[in-house]
């Protein structure tokens, strides 16, 4: 008996055309990752394992090896203490980021009168966050304030520690977490623009079907968004977290140091050392958060 040979399907006209085009539109991409993103980080990872001076003549290097990822983790006055104090901040910020998120993205897809005006409201921090609004913005502030204005700030928030102390007995460590969260409100809101876009294209995309069907079920409304919303939106969830530790790491005092240290103590080879060292912590740390994200993450396909 012989055996057929099973001809392979040759991909149509329309998905060849749709693989060229997709490969077009990734150019502009590809040239960006290859020219800004890979050559500078296989440069700094030379740079990392040597001393590198700079003259008229350009760079020099002299190969050092791993001499200067042990001094920058282990002899440098501050950077090691600096790189556990940027995670210990960020991971805290990037979970109340993502709940704040996905809570007002979860009230600007219901249906209410000025819907567009409340969602125009959410999205005014992208709009003003930027290096020049942030800076007038302070100065107005600072300006606005005064020594009275200081001191009863002071004074109603030390009444509402000592309340929170002797009435409800709240520990020192819960307060200490809540007023920090209540004073960083507006800096959560105002980096939670871009992540609440992101939840609000994920729900208008739940097709309506799924609600009808739980509420024919006599699912309730909370019941609805953990059995429904929840897992549907999950993924979109994975994207946010790392998007917004990503860009929490960025804005740390540590990247300071290390362009300091560059470019202000001319310690090329020490800068590159922290750079290196922060990369690697940083994939490390989202590794982790994807991994554990991955086993709660709910693909519909």
């Amino acid at each position: 008996m012989a055996e057929t040979k099973k001809k392979k399907k040759k991909p149509s006209s329309f998905y060849r055309r749709q693989d060229r085009w997709a490969l077009i539109m990734m150019i502009p991409w590809i040239i960006g990752v290859l020219f800004f993103f890979l050559k500078p980080l296989v440069e700094v990872c030379i740079y990392s394992l040597n001393e590198v001076t700079l003259d008229r003549d350009g760079l020099h290097q002299t190969w050092l090896g791993i001499d200067n990822f042990v001094y920058v983790l282990r002899t440098h006055a501050t950077f090691y203490q600096d790189l556990i104090t940027t995670f210990a901040q960020a991971l805290p910020n990037t979970v109340l980021i993502i709940f704040f998120s996905l809570f007002a993205a979860v009230l600007l897809n219901g249906k209410f009168k000025f819907r567009g005006a409340a969602r125009v409201l959410f999205f005014l921090p992208i709009v003003l966050a930027t290096d020049v609004i942030n800076i007038e913005l302070s100065s107005v502030s600072m300006a606005a304030l005064d020594a009275d204005s200081s001191t009863t700030s002071l004074n109603g928030a030390m009444m509402i520690v000592n309340f929170l102390i002797t009435s409800v007995g709240l520990p020192v460590d819960v307060i200490s977490v809540m007023m920090g969260v209540i004073e960083n409100v507006f800096e959560t809101i105002k980096l939670s623009g871009v992540q609440i876009l992101i939840f609000l294209a994920g729900l208008q995309s739940v097709s309506p079907s799924m609600y009808e069907v739980a509420k024919m079920e006599g699912a309730t409304t909370y019941e609805t968004f953990w059995k429904v919303t929840l897992p549907t939106v999950s993924p979109l969830i994975m994207t946010n977290v790392v998007y917004t530790l990503t860009d929490n790491l960025m804005r740390t005092d540590l990247i300071d140091t290390i362009q300091n240290t560059a470019f202000r103590q001319a310690q090329y080879g020490y800068s590159a050392a922290m750079s290196v060292s922060f990369l690697f912590f940083t994939l490390i740390v989202i590794g982790v958060v994807c991994l554990i994200l991955g086993k709660v993450v709910f693909y519909n396909d």
